[in-house]
């Protein structure tokens, strides 16, 4: 495994110029610059996380569009994502403007919603009221809460902001600069995932995994007569 060393100032200069000219002539031309620059710190930062949070997928340069037609053909930035014990992803995304961390569930499914509003509605909502309090202001992505209260809840419950999250997900970023260049990513991207650690032990306990969604075999065309 290479050392992460930081990203050299072509990683932001190629993810804007990729923004602006998101063509497959574009990549085909500049496709060794993304692999220098790019994706193979990536990779490095990815495995010097490996040890402490478990594999770290690395994002894919190339978008599948069989479930988003209308999306670039090419990313337009680059990352990793790693998966708590209970199904929580822990990501890092570089841009050309900035190098963002996530943490916890961006959106639940239906039955991770029903265990969290659970949750929340009982004594382990005011755990994780506590636990939020301390992550500092800014750190909870704001979502797509609901406009008015679950069914079943009463609008003036304590705990009715939490109960209107429909996913809870922390996040954090920092321009992008020099400091990409050294090995400091690497120590902040840890820094930012021990400290959402205890939201995420809460989500794992509380609200687990999504369920998974087997694949559909695509249909059989008939053969022509």
């Amino acid at each position: 495994m290479d050392a992460f060393d930081g990203w050299p100032a072509d990683a932001t200069t190629f993810l804007a110029e990729i923004t602006a000219d998101n063509s497959r002539e574009f990549w085909v031309a500049q496709r060794h610059r993304h692999a220098a620059a790019v994706h193979a710190p990536m990779k490095a930062l990815a495995g010097e996380l490996e040890p402490e949070f478990g594999p770290v997928r690395v994002l894919r340069p190339v978008v599948n569009r069989r479930f988003r037609p209308d999306a670039p053909p090419y990313r337009t930035d680059t990352g990793g994502v790693a998966t708590s014990a209970g199904g929580c992803a822990l990501a890092v995304v570089l841009s050309a403007t900035a190098l963002s961390v996530t943490a916890g569930h961006w959106s639940f499914d239906a039955s991770q919603l029903r265990r969290y509003r659970t949750a929340v509605h009982g004594t382990a909502g005011e755990e994780l009221a506590g636990l939020l309090a301390g992550v500092g202001e800014g750190a909870l992505d704001p979502g797509r809460p609901l406009v008015g209260a679950p069914r079943g809840v009463r609008a003036d419950h304590p705990r009715i902001v939490l109960l209107r999250r429909r996913g809870l997900q922390l996040t954090r970023s920092r321009p992008a600069g020099p400091w990409l260049a050294t090995r400091e990513p690497l120590a902040w991207v840890r820094a930012q995932w021990h400290a959402a650690a205890p939201v995420v032990a809460w989500l794992d306990e509380h609200v687990g995994a999504a369920e998974r969604v087997e694949p559909q075999p695509r249909p059989v065309q008939p053969a022509p007569a």
